[in-house]
């Protein structure tokens, strides 16, 4: 009886070992080993200050979601962070911010403050897909403190143009966010293949982000890279189209249309 005791017993611990490893797998496969040291405490703050100046400044007009809509854009961060728990640490909820504005545009603050346009959602995000890419893309860089260190004079005041500018990356730290990408979407489920289809969204209409962008060559060096890391990793080399989209999705595309 004792031999059965101790057997069942060195399962149970060679079990626990069996889901520690399996974890630890799952830090590995998302954690790269070239990632750099990204910005932390005072910093942070200071960048996550420029939320209040940005609302406050004229012409920097908000759209108000529906109840629906939160609840909707809060289902989605649920679900990316609840199938991703080993990388998003902080446990800050997300909030987002339409801001009215034909000029398509995307950026977040820290504290998972994520900004995106309304014409950015009416002109080029035609599919649930394509709002998680641009959605996790924003999650990833406040999660990790991705912003480049630069002297930020409060005024009072910020411009669409001078956010953007201020919240422009190196393509280094941009193809590292998107393979953080790659893996977080993989692991709820969305065909990577649309990430892809979202960066060649913004490099064939690159003239219309040039705000976001800044340098316009940006986006193709980010595309090729993420595509040979894409066929690395899958042996894929073509792309499929989006899938269909959730009555959730159509109903926050409406809010907004409003």
């Amino acid at each position: 009886m004792k031999k059965i005791k101790y057997f069942l017993l060195l399962v149970l611990l060679g079990g626990c070992s069996l889901f520690k490893s399996s974890d630890q797998q799952k830090i590995d496969l998302i954690d790269l080993s070239n990632k750099p040291e990204y910005m932390t405490g005072d910093y942070l703050d200071q960048m996550k200050s420029l939320e209040s100046s940005y609302l406050e400044t004229e012409g920097n007009k908000k759209i108000n979601l529906s109840k629906s809509s939160i609840n909707y854009f809060n289902s989605i961060i649920e679900q990316i962070q609840k199938n991703n728990e080993l990388f998003f640490n902080n446990s800050i909820n997300a909030n987002l911010t339409i801001i009215d504005s034909e000029v398509p545009f995307h950026f977040s603050l820290p504290g998972k403050s994520i900004f995106v346009s309304s014409g950015l959602i009416n002109k080029y995000i035609k599919s649930e897909k394509l709002l998680y890419c641009l959605i996790i893309y924003e999650l990833i860089r406040s999660e990790k403190g991705i912003y480049r260190k630069q002297i930020v004079v409060p005024t009072g005041f910020y411009s669409t143009e001078k956010m953007l500018s201020t919240m422009r990356l190196s393509i280094s730290d941009k193809v590292e966010i998107h393979k953080w990408a790659f893996y977080l979407l993989k692991r709820i489920g969305i065909d990577t293949d649309n990430y892809l289809s979202w960066l060649q969204i913004q490099n064939r209409n690159s003239v219309d982000f040039s705000m976001q962008l800044g340098d316009l060559s940006v986006i193709s060096r980010e595309e090729s890279l993420f595509k040979a890391f894409i066929i690395k990793n899958t042996g894929k080399k073509s792309v499929k189209y989006h899938a269909g989209s959730s009555r959730g999705f159509y109903r926050f595309i409406r809010n907004i249309k409003r």
